[in-house]
């Protein structure tokens, strides 16, 4: 009887920690999808995929970098920032993660952030200000962007709804089996 209630009580604990590390995972992707500019600020950190070479071989295409939210005011020359740029001068912002240049302070009194490539010898052409930086890097993950890039396609997508909804299928296919067997032994104990 003991051994079932410690039994009982790690099922018990296992659900737990499963429903709550679902709900942050929920959260997180709400927020992903609702607000994405506030993720950062409320999990302080956000992962992104790397999608050119300009940081390579530190940063690699396809990686996956994690950013963590930065603390303007202790920003240095040489940190490796990941922010907001125009750099086709399209009128859209890309993200882009590079190294920290030079940081002025202009006439008006506003920060301003110069970036540059790795391995580069002179500093990006665009300027940033303290609204334009998402967050400073944190570390990398190899290739995991591919995979992230994949899910996040249309094939992708209807593949990992396929996959759980299979999934799903035989975890309850498994409990339905296991009651009937509990419910069978426990008939077979009150027979005489």
């Amino acid at each position: 009887m003991e051994k079932q209630s410690k039994k009982h009580v790690w099922n018990n604990i296992k659900s737990i920690i499963f429903y709550v590390f679902a709900g942050i995972l929920i959260s997180y992707i709400l927020i992903e999808v609702v607000l994405p500019s506030q993720t950062i600020k409320i999990f302080q950190f956000k992962p992104y995929v790397v999608v050119t070479e300009s940081m390579e071989p530190v940063i690699k295409v396809n990686d996956l970098i994690i950013v963590t939210n930065p603390n303007l005011d202790k920003l240095e020359v040489g940190d490796i920032i990941t922010f907001e740029a125009d750099i086709d001068y399209n009128g859209t912002k890309e993200v882009v993660t590079h190294y920290i240049y030079s940081i002025e302070t202009n006439l008006q009194g506003v920060r301003v952030f110069q970036t540059i490539r790795n391995g580069g010898t002179v500093p990006d052409v665009w300027t940033l200000t303290d609204q334009d930086i998402l967050g400073t890097y944190a570390f990398r993950i190899p290739f995991l962007g591919t995979i992230i890039n994949f899910v996040k396609s249309p094939f992708g997508i209807a593949a990992v709804s396929v996959n759980v909804v299979v999934i799903i299928s035989i975890i309850y296919i498994i409990k339905a089996s296991k009651k009937e067997e509990i419910k069978k032994s426990s008939n077979e104990d009150q027979q005489p």
